[in-house]
């Protein structure tokens, strides 16, 4: 028998011929590699990012302002102009359709005039700028044009009605969307919808004419185009021999859960607090009164609740009267919803209004009208100071620096000299409402906003294609 066995030659042949079957090729490692290395770079690679299409405005120093008075009350017809900056110079006037100047020296001017006024001030006059109208009875602060404005306690029967006015300062037409709430909801209005106000003309709408209702009222003028000021005149005329009287209702900047209507009146009168819901839910309203000791709830004076998108009235006579009210200067509201609040105080002879105002987070000024003036404070949020500044028709100093420190829960109220025209507020540490109580043949409350010292430049760029 032979041996059969492999020459050895051959084994080694195919042992390397084995291992090169297990190693791969170089087309099979590029093929794994080369995705596997796309992936990779793909994962480094970040894509650019989307631009944004819009941008945010910028703010800027405050070089253009306007302020509009309008229309007179009779014997209203002073105008007192100032500057929170003591700035002098000529400020530009439209009186009626007629285009005019006033020159601020040290910070202040005035003039007469019966006709709607809107007051312009540019560069160093911008910021600051403060014009009020007063006489026989009756003031109001010349707001400056407003995209929204709310109103509360109108009238529109034969003892009890309101006028609002349109004004709009520009060349351009205006328009506006007024809506209207009464005791059980919406009122349709056709003829206050889409409202247009050529330029340089005011409009004004009787609301006993153009939307009779023995219901109290509250009112939203929303402009959709252009600038426009608005105004209401009210007016309460009851059967009988009494004499109507009248008076500017200030508007108010927007509902709020927690407002403070600051200035109640001093006399023994007639005070009617109204409570506007625009909203779609019932809303609960509980009152407080403030003191310059604290804030509390008077006996008596339960919880109110306002129906979805409805008005409602309460008398606070017997509240605010006696004992009770010594030391009120101001009523706290604060509601589950959205409110708006305006108080009515009506004495022999004389109407005037308090509304819910605005916070003034650190400086506040005031053109003062003639008479016996007050500064009242109330809402602070937290422990701060008051600073208050005041002077004459000459410009000079007649409250140099009065320092006042002011707390939560409680009210300040601070004479000015009667010779006083124009006023500054500033709040250190802390933020509050503030409100002007004028008495001259009649009372007058004003609220005071924040001075304005920046406006928003928009940002505009070329389209992205």
């Amino acid at each position: 028998m032979s041996d059969q066995t492999t020459p050895p030659d051959e084994g080694g042949r195919r042992r390397v011929a084995e291992a090169a079957r297990r190693r791969p090729s170089s087309l099979t490692v590029l093929a794994v590699l080369i995705p596997l290395l796309t992936v990779l770079a793909l994962a480094l690679v970040r894509p650019a990012a989307t631009p944004p299409a819009s941008h945010s405005p910028s703010d800027a120093p405050l070089d253009r302002s306007t302020a509009v008075c309008p229309p007179r009350l009779p014997g209203a017809d002073e105008l007192r102009l100032g500057s929170a900056g003591l700035a002098s110079g000529d400020l530009a006037l439209r009186v009626g359709r007629d285009d005019d100047t006033e020159a601020l020296v040290s910070g202040v001017a005035s003039r007469e005039e019966r006709a709607p006024v809107v007051v312009n001030g540019a560069g160093d006059l911008a910021p600051g700028l403060v014009v009020s109208r007063s006489g026989a009875g009756s003031a109001v602060g010349c707001d400056e044009p407003a995209p929204e404005r709310w109103f509360t306690g109108l009238g529109a029967s034969a003892e009890h009605t309101s006028t609002l006015t349109l004004v709009n300062p520009d060349k351009g037409p205006a328009v506006a969307d007024v809506t209207l709430w009464d005791g059980s909801g919406l009122v349709d209005v056709p003829a206050l919808r889409g409202v247009r106000v050529p330029g340089g003309r005011s409009t004004s709408f009787d609301l006993s004419e153009v939307a009779p209702n023995r219901d109290a009222l509250a009112a939203r003028v929303l402009v959709s185009r252009g600038r426009l000021s608005s105004s209401v005149v009210d007016v309460l005329d009851p059967v009988g021999r009494d004499e109507p009287v009248r008076e500017w209702l200030p508007g108010q900047a927007a509902p709020a859960s927690t407002s403070y209507v600051v200035g109640v009146g001093a006399t023994p009168s007639d005070r009617t607090l109204t409570l506007a819901n625009p909203g779609d839910s019932e809303v609960r309203v509980e009152l407080k009164l403030v003191s310059e000791e604290s804030e509390f709830a008077p006996s008596g004076l339960e919880e109110v609740r306002l129906a979805p998108a409805s008005v409602s009235e309460l008398d606070l006579a017997g509240v605010l009267r006696g004992r009770t009210a010594e030391g009120v200067q101001a009523i706290r509201v604060e509601a589950t919803g959205p409110v708006t609040a305006a108080l009515r105080v009506r004495s022999a002879g004389d109407l005037a209004f308090s509304v819910a105002g605005s916070v003034v987070a650190d400086e506040t000024a005031v053109a003062l009208p003639a008479g016996s003036k007050r500064v009242l404070v109330a809402g602070a949020g937290a422990g701060g100071v008051l600073l208050l500044q005041a002077w004459d028709a000459d410009g000079k100093p007649v409250v140099r620096e009065r320092r006042v420190e002011v707390a939560p829960a409680t009210a300040a109220r601070l004479r000015l000299p009667d010779e006083a025209v124009l006023a500054v507020v500033r709040l250190e540490r802390t933020g509050a409402v503030v409100s002007l109580e004028v008495s001259d043949r009649g009372l007058s409350v004003l609220p005071l906003t924040q001075v304005t010292t920046t406006s928003q430049v928009p940002d505009v760029r070329p389209a992205q294609r």
